[in-house]
Formats: C-alpha cells, structure tokens, sequence
C-alpha cells in the first residue's frame, strides 16, 4: 500500500509539473500582442475624432492619437486615483508624481487644451520643441526621465505636428499643476528615485 501510495504522488507530481509547462507553452507570449492592444484603453479614452468635419485634419488628428497612445503618454499624464488612472475623466490632465535624486520633484503636466492650467497658452512651436529636445516655453529643460523626448525627438516633423493636432482636440480640463520643485523625499532610503500613482498630486486648487 505504501509503495502504492509513493507511486501515485509520484505521478500526480509528474502531471502537476506536466500541466504546469504545458499552460507555459500555450499561453501567448507578451511581446506578440500589438501594442494598439495593449494601449487599447487609453486610446479609446480620447476625443471623438469622427467630430472634426476636415477629413485631412481629421487623418492627422488620428496619426497624433496613434502616437500618443503608443507612447503611453497617459500611462504619466492621465490623473491618478486610488482605483487606477481616470482615463476617461481626467484623460491627459496630469497629476503624478515623480522624484529622483539630485534632479528634483516633478508632477506630470496637464496636456489639455485648458488656458489657464494645460497648453492652452503653448504655441504649436512651443510643444513641438518640448517633444523635439525637453525644452518649455519658458527655456526650463525638461529630463528625460521624467519625460521620454529622447524617444519623441527620432519622430519626423509631421509626427510631432500630428501629435499637436491631436492634443488641441483634447477636452479642456481645468487641473493646475505645480512647477517642479528641487527637493526628493522617497519611501525608501536606497532608491535614486521614485514614481507615484494612486492619488492625484496637483495643487490645491486644481480644479
């Protein structure tokens, strides 16, 4: 019986492990889903593009959503919240935050339209040398990890332009972030630095 017994858990062992491997095997691997899959709610987060009457602008407007949600811009600047990013309420309004050592403290920029507190005020110029070389309007260099320009500045002049039409038909938000400051506090004492989601790290007054 207890030769019986040692054989069985043997073989249950053996097909545990089996079954294991097995679902390895047949489960897809990441890298072969589409990255329009992977992004695919941040990309339906967006405007209603069908609404622009110009079929050429709308085209570009279109082109400028593809890369924007490719290069997950909402992944930083769609406001956090304790139950994930609110795409769809407060799609590219900003409101992470991210701090590393010896750069300083930033909070995602709020890239709506809005006057007073997004783009409202950036020129197309404006936003397309940010995208080109992380500089803003008002000569501060932008790093680039805290936002990835260095990947934006292979993208060709039309693609910049593309992605600019696409962000003037974003819904204005009205969501002030605060300017970037030098100081870093990070949870843990060995970290060069640190991003954090999960609430929304705007001024006061953002809204």
């Amino acid at each position: 019986m207890k030769k019986f017994l040692k054989w069985l858990g043997i073989a249950v062992a053996v097909a545990a492990v089996a079954g294991f491997l097995a679902f390895l095997y047949f489960i897809p691997p990441f890298d072969s889903i589409p990255p329009e899959e992977i992004s695919r709610g941040a990309g339906e987060a967006g405007p209603d593009l069908a609404a622009i009457a110009d079929p050429g602008e709308r085209a570009i407007a279109e082109r400028g959503r593809y890369l924007v949600t490719i290069g997950s811009c909402a992944d930083c600047h769609a406001t956090p919240g304790p139950q994930g990013p609110q795409l769809k309420e407060m799609y590219l309004a900003g409101g992470m935050k991210v701090s590393r050592r010896g750069v300083g403290t930033h909070i995602s920029m709020n890239l709506t339209p809005d006057a007073e507190t997004g783009l409202g005020k950036w020129s197309d110029d404006d936003i397309k040398r940010v995208l080109r070389n992380g500089l803003a309007p008002d000569g501060r260099a932008i790093p680039g990890h805290v936002m990835p320009w260095p990947a934006f500045s292979n993208w060709t002049e039309e693609d910049r332009h593309a992605v600019v039409t696409y962000l003037r038909h974003t819904r204005p938000i009205a969501h002030r972030i605060p300017t970037p400051t030098p100081d870093v506090v990070v949870s843990d004492p060995t970290a060069q630095d640190e991003g954090l989601g999960g609430k929304d790290y705007a001024a006061a007054d953002a809204r």
